[in-house]
């Protein structure tokens, strides 16, 4: 039984189904808690203690190095007759820092335009998909609900583009991207970094048809945190046709985005928005995000992938203002499938601690505040829009000066900044 389910610790649990996928005899399932978030609650008139749940629990793995699983039983009877063996097997989490770390852009200019920074997503995905592979990761569905699917289609997989600052449902996919790597398929899956554990944890062996991207992660809010922001700007404002975190149109590459209604659409921010500014605050993520052992150089995916803040200080090579993704390559099948798209992306290669330098997350979990757990508690008792205006700390000088200062000045009193401190 997992750390969770024994101790009910909202800490000790992701949120990412690896146990209830991997329960032989469905004797899990997920919950969500009063904040919004999935919980595993198990039957316990259907376990039969055999501790798979343990074993696919990327909470109880440690992702340092190669986890070798001990048969928890010699044979698991799941209906009676047939026999559930595989309980035993290595999964390799990649232990060491990265092997080697670029900055990136897709030549795709019209994917590049609608991907939060430098697109390597999308040129990962289409070289994926070009070659009769599947691509598994977050979308918004009509109801704006952050899910995870899997997909061979170009247009579905397009919809994963971009930032989604919520928990997404990874739903059924590890158990139906297993099924796709037994058939010999390649797939490539992204999500972040306890996501893609959990993936490896429930697969509990290596496959070569598996590829995976984990993704900087500054932690995740509720979904019902997320439903609550969006009923109070319906109520405002009228039904909403479209939410972007990270919208290029308007700024280019920055980190605000857009809400879209009937007659208009309004730009969001953390200078400006409420959902934005709790978000940049860390107050409202999931308990297990303030102690994140994934929020550090030690990375679990093949290959990781985020914004390269701070790019334009450093790279002459790449029009920072269209985004610049930041790339960490973990494994040598990362540095492989990193090398099938070298010809479709401008690579720009560099260090993993100039990439960290300014992705706080690849340093160090967020620090949780006081207040965090009395924000989800105030939201339940007096609403979500009284709660927003007490506790935003929105900021108007810094916003204005962005907006009026233009960039090529910007650029200049960087240097001069620069050159003061070397």
């Amino acid at each position: 039984m997992t750390e969770y389910l024994k101790t009910k610790a909202e800490s000790t649990c992701y949120g990412c189904r690896a146990c209830e996928q991997i329960c032989p005899h469905a004797a899990i399932s997920m919950k969500p808690s009063n904040e919004g978030f999935l919980f595993p609650v198990i039957d316990e008139s259907k376990c039969v203690s055999c501790g798979l749940c343990a074993k696919a629990c990327p909470h109880e793995i440690n992702p340092d190095g190669v986890e070798t699983f001990t048969s928890c039983r010699d044979e698991i009877n799941t209906n009676g007759s047939e026999t559930f063996t595989s309980c035993s097997g290595e999964i390799n989490t990649n232990g060491s820092e990265p092997l080697k770390a670029f900055a990136g852009q897709y030549k795709n200019t019209e994917a590049l335009k609608k991907s939060s920074s430098g697109g390597v997503f999308s040129a990962l995905s289409d070289y994926i998909l070009e070659n009769g592979g599947y691509v598994s990761g977050c979308v918004f569905n009509e109801d704006f609900v952050a899910v995870h699917t899997v997909t061979n289609k170009k247009e579905t997989a397009e919809k994963m583009r971009g930032s989604k600052y919520v928990q997404s449902d990874t739903l059924d996919v590890y158990t139906r991207i297993k099924a796709l790597l037994e058939n010999g398929s390649k797939v490539l899956f992204t999500g972040t970094p306890c996501q893609v554990h959990g993936l490896k944890c429930f697969l509990r062996k290596d496959y070569d048809n598996l590829f995976t991207v984990d993704l900087i992660c500054h932690g995740v809010p509720s979904p019902k945190l997320l439903s609550d922001y969006l009923e109070s700007e319906r109520v405002k404002h009228g039904e909403i046709t479209e939410l972007t975190f990270r919208n290029k149109e308007r700024n280019g590459w920055c980190a605000q985005g857009s809400i879209g209604f009937k007659n208009k659409v309004k730009t969001i921010s953390a200078f400006n928005n409420s959902y934005y500014n709790l978000y940049l605050q860390n107050s409202v993520s999931r308990k297990s995000c303030y102690e994140c052992k994934y929020a550090c150089l030690s990375r679990v995916g093949d290959i990781t992938v985020g914004d390269f803040w701070g790019a334009e200080d450093t790279l002459s090579e790449i029009n920072t203002e269209k985004g610049v993704s930041a790339i960490l390559v973990n494994t040598e099948k990362g540095l492989t499938l990193l090398n099938s798209v070298k010809d479709r992306t401008v690579l720009v290669e560099t260090d993993a601690r100039a990439v960290a330098k300014n992705n706080g997350n690849l340093n160090e979990p967020c620090k949780m505040p006081k207040s965090r757990d009395s924000i989800y508690e105030r939201i339940s008792e007096v609403g979500y829009e009284k709660v927003a205006k007490t506790d935003c700390r929105y900021q108007y000088v810094k916003p204005l000066l962005r907006k009026l200062i233009p960039k090529s000045i910007k650029k200049r009193v960087k240097k001069i900044l620069k050159r003061k401190t070397q």
